[in-house]
């Protein structure tokens, strides 16, 4: 048996990979629709874009937030939606492996599932999202060893100690990407009276964010609306104003990984020592980020191969991968 369709549902993309396939799917987990007949108008990077920029009569919403599904029948529409662009039609019966959160209760898991695709014409299983992005990055599983694997997505961090007996210890924090736009939209407003929409500032988080030292000389052009006169204004700040406080979320995940570090058994931190950190998750790729992890924690940190669709890759291949022990790890929605 082998899974037909990876899934990992995020707040800000969501990442699919199929199953005779090379390339990923990661597109923005946003949906568009007409409010008077509930009619898809678009999915994915179209929807986007649409955000901020429609009339009464479309709504254009996320339907995960902070990793967990806010709204079941839109989630749904958006992944039938996109399945069905890739496939023209949806074929029969499909094994569809997804990751979840472990912080999630069973009534989460629950909604979770519904969220996805109808269950009656589909097979869906579950896979922990830290497990699934080690399998993912080629993590060797087989021996006796201990990983500690970090995954900073859009809304959430996920921190789990993971080993061939399956996920050891799990810390999740609402705390992603999502955090840092809102730190620079609520730093342009507070400072500069300029206000910014998400597009721009996830932007400027891409090309400014970075964990070294700040610049004053590296200066960034902003075009937002000026709260005052109520018209568009661009204004030019340095690297080291738009990226004030950004640090704060970093440093309590930071946090958060050196108090697990405090807790585990002896013979799991002399493991990690030798295998390290992996550090996974589009936030990853903040210059700096895991250097810094480095310097406060004192273990060596590998950033993934494949950071941003790791977890998709792995729940795809994950049946395969974990072959007898397979029941023990994932389970049927």
């Amino acid at each position: 048996m082998k899974f037909d369709v990876g899934i990992d549902l995020g707040t800000t993309n969501t990442k699919i990979f199929l199953k005779n396939k090379t390339d990923i799917l990661n597109i923005p987990s946003v949906i568009a629709i007409r409010k008077n007949n509930g009619k898809i108008l678009e999915v994915g990077e179209k929807a986007y874009e649409m955000l901020g920029k429609t009339p009464d009569s479309i709504i254009v919403k996320q339907p995960v937030e902070k990793g967990i599904v806010r709204d079941i029948k839109l989630n749904r529409m958006m992944i039938q939606e996109i399945l069905s662009k890739i496939y023209k039609k949806m074929f029969g019966k499909t094994k569809i492996c997804v990751c979840f959160h472990s912080f999630m209760t069973d009534l989460e898991k629950f909604t979770f599932k519904n969220s996805i695709l109808n269950p009656q014409h589909n097979e869906i299983f579950l896979i922990d999202e830290s497990l699934a992005s080690a399998i993912g990055e080629n993590v060797d599983l087989s021996e006796n060893s201990c990983f500690l694997v970090i995954n900073v997505g859009g809304g959430t961090t996920d921190i789990s100690i993971i080993s061939n007996k399956g996920v050891l210890y799990n810390r999740s924090l609402q705390i992603g990407g999502e955090i840092l736009d809102q730190i620079i939209q609520k730093n342009l407003l507070l400072n500069h009276g300029v206000l910014i929409g998400k597009a721009t500032s996830e932007k400027l988080k891409k090309k400014a964010i970075t964990m070294l030292n700040l610049s004053e000389n590296l200066k960034f052009k902003i075009k937002g609306k000026d709260v005052r006169t109520r018209q568009p204004i661009t204004i030019t700040l340095t690297q080291k104003e738009i990226c004030k406080n950004i640090h704060k979320p970093i440093n309590k995940i930071i946090d958060n990984i050196i108090d697990i570090l405090k807790t585990i058994e002896p013979d799991v931190i002399f493991n990690l020592q030798k295998t390290g950190i992996i550090l996974t998750g589009g936030c990853s790729l903040i210059p700096g980020f895991s250097k810094l992890i480095e310097k406060k924690t004192g273990f060596g940190v590998k950033k993934g191969n494949v950071p941003i669709s790791c977890a998709a890759i792995g729940a795809l291949n994950s049946f395969e991968f974990l072959n007898d022990n397979f029941l023990e790890y994932i389970f049927p929605a």
